[in-house]
């Protein structure tokens, strides 16, 4: 109770002084012609380094990464950029970013009119683009394009036009492999342990202890393809004996077997037709996916690294990730007791199914933060928990993120400048952090009910540790197909689909290796 209260007090003295603040520019203030974006705890990563609105010496002496006022800043002094980096070219810094032909994937972190997350994100993006103009002298120009994949592939035949790339994380691993991004370790002015950048995902994209690509709070994307627990508030008025989800996840007992529990309870047909359908109440939404989902809720990798920092297939060496992994795909193939899958549900079923949570019939969905924020424009009452514990043994919650639409960033080797995209990358990741990060929150929260703090003490949570998979992110021997084809069909024999896939799964492992490897000749 008196962290909760903490939290909300700390919201309501950093919102009175987001709006009093004077209007030249620096982080955390307001454009007067729109309401400035609410601060939030730190939720960017693995680095949960405490509330950035406290605003002392003492919290910029205890975080080096923040000033005396609490904002994050990075270690890159403003300097004369033409004479550092020698041409007027310089004055601008290109990003090249995924367009609309990613329809709820594409980047909204870096232009505005954006039509899911409104002027709430709008007015971050040209906060921070202001906050760099006006402090470093540079001004960020996007390329928000279709087919960036090809665009990426001319700009380093023909070179030079991008000093910053964020396509898909697959993609960027490619890239890598194939010698085409710079290594962001060998970069004096990034610095890559700062909290703005995912140090999960720099521990799980890294490759011989080099590091090609990663995320982080320059691009909201790994967010938005983060995985978490929506619940409907509605039905569970309705069901009074059922425990407070939030209170289950503060108590450490939000734990797979207690959803499930509660999913069965709740199940029940109510269509007035014979037999469970898609129009009948349900415990738990979910899809094909979500196996993968709340494997990496529990902390389970298909591939880990090795002590050389290369993958390796640990799924097929752990006989406990194996039985974790069987049992959710025994209870997903369980028909009519506690689940129903979106795919069942009539066309479009990511439209018709979220209409079924606005309808008060299903209580618990995994979701990435995409559907929330859908479900949040639609002004459904629900709430957030994390994923949950395979048991009360597991130490941390785990927040899993598939990497297939998630964007990351990369350096190509034919950018302008390493040195200048290194240092702009720094300042404008830190400064997202303040702007960006905290109006993406925003968008995740009502802000106006009584609610707000339970939620925004899970998204702390969630965003707090986000679990990334290098068997996702390459997907050897197609591997996260393969456990995607066990949840469709129905079955549940993993031992037998590791036998027959491993060494094709082994054979691609290797071969990313040795590319890694041929990069050190």
């Amino acid at each position: 109770m008196k962290k909760n209260l903490c939290i909300v007090l700390a919201l309501v003295m950093f919102a009175l002084c987001f709006v009093s603040c004077a209007k030249d520019g620096k982080p955390g203030e307001s454009n007067p012609d729109t309401s400035a974006p609410v601060s939030n705890p730190d939720v960017s990563g693995s680095d949960n380094s405490g509330d950035p609105t406290e605003k002392s010496e003492e919290t910029s002496a205890a975080d080096p990464w923040r000033n005396a006022d609490g904002e994050y800043v990075s270690p890159n002094e403003a300097v004369d950029v033409i004479s550092r980096f020698g041409d007027e070219k310089f004055l601008e810094f290109h990003v090249l970013v995924k367009g609309d032909d990613n329809g709820t994937y594409q980047s909204d972190d870096f232009t505005t009119g954006s039509e899911l997350y409104g002027d709430t994100l709008d007015t971050a993006v040209s906060q921070r683009n202001t906050y760099i103009l006006d402090n470093y002298g540079v001004t960020i120009v996007p390329h928000k394009e279709k087919n960036i994949g090809g665009l990426i592939r001319t700009d380093l035949s023909s070179g030079g036009q991008y000093d910053l790339v964020m396509p898909n994380i697959p993609f960027l691993a490619t890239l890598a492999s194939e010698g085409n991004l710079i290594d962001l370790t060998t970069l004096d002015d990034i610095n890559i342990d700062a909290p703005w950048y995912d140090q999960n995902a720099n521990e799980t994209f890294s490759m011989n202890h080099q590091l090609f690509f990663t995320t982080g709070d320059i691009t909201i994307l790994n967010k938005v393809c983060t995985a978490s627990i929506i619940f409907g508030k509605e039905l569970l008025a309705k069901n009074p004996d059922i425990e407070d989800p939030y209170q289950l996840v503060r108590e450490h007992r939000w734990t797979y077997d207690k959803m499930k529990e509660i999913a069965r309870s709740v199940t029940a047909d109510t269509d007035g037709e014979s037999g469970m359908t898609v129009d009948d109440t349900w415990g738990f939404l979910t899809s094909y996916g979500d196996v993968s989902n709340l494997f990496g809720g529990f902390g389970m990798h298909m591939c880990e690294k090795d002590a050389n920092d290369y993958p390796y297939f640990s799924l097929a060496e752990d006989e406990r990730a194996q039985t974790t992994l069987q049992q959710i795909l025994t209870d997903f193939a369980d028909e009519g007791s506690w689940r129903v899958f979106a795919e069942k549900f009539p066309p479009d079923i990511w439209v018709t199914s979220l209409d079924a949570i606005e309808e008060g019939r299903i209580l618990f969905r995994p979701s990435a933060f995409s559907a929330t924020t859908k479900l949040r424009k639609r002004g459904v009452n629900f709430g957030i928990i994390p994923l949950p514990l395979l048991n009360e043994e597991q130490d941390d919650y785990f927040a899993y993120c598939g990497t297939g639409q998630t964007a990351g960033f990369g350096i190509l080797n034919s950018c302008r400048d390493a040195e200048f995209s290194a240092y702009m990358l720094d300042i404008i990741s830190a400064a997202s952090k303040n702007f960006v990060t905290r109006a993406y929150m925003e968008v995740n929260l009502k802000g106006k009910d009584a609610q707000d703090e339970d939620d925004l003490e899970m998204l702390e949570i969630i965003f707090g540790n986000i679990l990334y998979d290098i068997g996702d992110v390459n997907n050897f021997g197609t591997i996260k197909t393969l456990i995607y084809n066990l949840a469709r069909d129905g079955k549940t024999e993993v031992t037998a689909m590791i036998e027959a896939n491993r060494g094709a799964i082994e054979t691609a492992i290797e071969d990313v290796i040795d590319a890694y490897r041929a990069l050190e000749d």
